[in-house]
């Protein structure tokens, strides 16, 4: 089983995480030639990461890798047993792929576009806004008292409010809404989220000194 893409991508970190909560972290690597080269294309015709390859099955796409590490790998669920509870970790991560993945874009836009940089903030703000409604402020994790999948894919994408802030005032945006606040602060200090920020940083510090180069 092998997961590939670079560990700066919150959409390779998510299920990065998940095999890590399940206490069987799956081999990450990058491919021989690249994402577009034709052999990566014959498997992942989108020419994206993440791409998993388990024997003959080559999985793309974030969550859908996540929920197949999920039900394969030995260890706890990361989706509660309750129907409920299932369905507002679905709803979480449903709402930080629809609603923060084009904020965040937009916000990256934003280094070279600066006009649309206040439409991006109000988008984040908005995306923010829709999580913190629907999350029990008493929660420890994102959502009930245990990691679920909905922290393995909210974790990689905070990670870019701090590392953005300076120019931008993203660490306001999650300070307004102080349910997720407290909910990153601790994401954030445990081993699991420590170590995803750890690696995502060190991500970003390459890809800037390579642009730089």
């Amino acid at each position: 089983m092998k997961l590939y893409g670079g560990k700066l991508s919150p959409f390779v970190m998510r299920p990065l995480l998940v095999s890590r909560a399940k206490g069987a972290e799956v081999e990450l690597d990058s491919f021989e030639g690249g994402i577009k080269c034709p052999e990566y294309l014959a498997l992942c015709p989108t020419g994206k990461m993440p791409l998993l390859v388990d024997g003959d099955l080559a999985l793309p796409e974030s969550q859908v890798i996540a929920d197949y590490l999920d039900a394969a790998l030995p260890g706890p669920s990361l989706m509660p047993e309750d129907a409920a509870d299932a369905a507002m970790v679905r709803l979480i991560i449903r709402l930080a792929d629809v609603y923060m993945v084009p904020a965040l874009g937009g916000l990256f836009r934003g280094r070279e576009h600066p006009d649309g940089v206040p439409a991006a903030l109000q988008s984040m703000g908005e995306a923010l806004g829709y999580i913190e409604h629907y999350r029990r402020a008493e929660d420890e994790f994102a959502w009930g008292h245990s990691f679920t999948q909905a922290d393995a894919a909210l974790i990689p994408l905070f990670f870019f409010l701090d590392a953005l802030d300076g120019p931008m005032p993203t660490k306001a945006l999650v300070a307004a809404r102080p349910g997720l606040a407290a909910w990153w602060d601790r994401a954030k200090a445990s081993s699991l989220g420590a170590q995803a920020v750890t690696e995502q940083a060190a991500g970003l510090k390459a890809m800037m000194a390579a642009r730089q180069g």
